[in-house]
């Protein structure tokens, strides 16, 4: 299809899906999107910057249909699964099954408990696959919103802070019977299966049997009047949260800032896999460095290394990147499964740091872009101007505040500093027990 053939589509500006079909009928990628019609023109705009993959999937796209739904969380879930329906080819093609992202709830267990997770085992019931990590994440806090439920690995003899904030329903101090609970979990379910409208169905049933109850007993029941305000509570968060709640304009906006990075830096591609690096130590005392991945904008935890520096005490900071990038990055002369190629590098600190990055670089003979981001004075305000350094130029870029690529640029940076002076405090504390 061509874009004037696009255009002419009915499409909506609502969230939904939208499916990719070829000549003979068969769904080749299903994809979501907070704006259908936004989403799908983005495919033919001149200016889109894809993979050959995804070329090769465009050529064949021969007619599109897509599906509304009311919030982006449904459209989330909505994806997931028809991925696992269909299995459309472009969608495996197109996507790293390590990356893939489940929403778990532990059935197995007599409380069961709802979490994230990238393992699959045989028990327990698991929704997805996802490739947006923060979306799930964000998932799970509006899930939370609306329905309680556990997430502790053991079950503490107290409740804990969870149960003080109305987020789990604290089975642990006997505050909710089983049947109540496995109720929730069974909504839990429903909706995650993208049966919205069969949970507020089964809700606003219960609602009215307890209105009957109550018009029949002549007495008060604070039991009853309790479940008629938690299911009046339950419904009017189905919609109040799903409706606020913007999962996947934050992934489209965090893709975004990808690619503004690679038209400001000129890469060849839109950098997948980003590594921001940072050192962390005390006058050279504990000195620790840090590895954070960033994958398709988004932080990829699972992926993050810690270093404990080996070099002797009094060398400097420039000593210390160069062991640590170093040692990862001869994990790529390896060949290395564990630890995937980097499009991109950023190095927390200035000239004399990219130099050090870039020397490693080339005496490894390695072609992975490379730049690094400071604060003047060794600044960290907020109002600090943020100075971006490129090989081979005398004067750093200052983005303006509003600039895309340098979101990207920071929060890599900002997680990198965290994650080192995390694991240099972890460190400090073993020491001082000792």
């Amino acid at each position: 299809m061509k874009m004037d053939q696009i255009k002419k589509l009915p499409l909506p500006k609502s969230p939904g899906c939208y499916f990719f079909l070829n000549e003979k009928g068969d769904i080749i990628y299903i994809g979501k999107a907070a704006n259908l019609k936004s989403r799908v023109l983005s495919y033919w705009q001149k200016s889109a910057n894809h993979t050959p993959a995804k070329y090769s999937m465009l050529k064949q796209v021969d007619d599109i249909r897509w599906m509304e739904t009311d919030t982006e969380i449904e459209a989330l879930l909505l994806e997931a699964n028809l991925v696992k329906k269909h299995q459309p080819p472009y969608n495996v093609a197109l996507r790293d099954d390590k990356r893939y992202t489940y929403i778990k709830i532990s059935t197995e267990e007599e409380w069961p408990r709802v979490f994230m997770t990238r393992t699959l085992d045989q028990a327990g019931r698991y929704f997805g696959p996802f490739t947006g990590v923060e979306a799930v994440k964000q998932t799970l806090k509006v899930i939370r919103q609306i329905w309680p439920y556990r997430s502790c690995k053991t079950m503490p003899k107290r409740a804990c802070l969870y149960y003080r904030i109305n987020k789990c329903p604290g089975m642990c101090e006997g505050r909710i019977t089983k049947k109540e609970y496995d109720r929730i979990i069974g909504q839990i379910s429903m909706f995650l299966e993208g049966k919205k409208k069969k949970v507020i169905e089964e809700i606003q049933k219960e609602l009215k049997k307890l209105k009957k109850k109550k018009e029949k007993t002549e007495q008060e029941n604070p039991g009853i009047e309790n479940k008629i305000h938690y299911y009046e509570n339950t419904l009017n968060n189905i919609n109040r949260v799903l409706e606020h709640t913007h999962v996947l304009s934050l992934m489209d906006k965090y893709a975004s800032d990808v690619v503004e990075l690679a038209k400001l830096l000129q890469l060849p591609q839109i950098p997948e896999r980003i590594e921001g690096y940072d050192i962390s130590n005390i006058f050279g005392f504990q000195a620790v460095g840090s590895m954070v991945v960033f994958t398709q904008g988004e932080p990829d935890k699972n992926q993050y290394r810690k270093f404990k520096i080996k070099t002797e005490q009094g060398k400097g900071d420039t000593d210390m990147l160069t062991e640590v990038l170093e040692r990862r990055l001869k994990r790529i002369k390896e060949n290395s499964s564990q630890w995937p190629d980097p499009d991109l590098l950023i190095i927390d600190g200035g000239k004399q740091q990219l130099n050090t990055a870039s020397r490693i670089l080339k005496k490894l003979s390695l072609d992975i872009p490379v730049i690094s981001i400071s604060k003047g004075d060794a600044l960290r305000s907020a109002r600090a101007k943020d100075k971006i350094f490129f090989p081979g130029q005398k004067e750093p870029l200052q983005l303006p505040l509003n600039s895309p690529a340098l979101h990207i640029i920071k929060r890599v940076r900002d997680e990198a500093h965290r994650f080192a002076i995390e694991y240099h405090r972890k460190l400090r504390g073993k020491k001082y027990k000792n």
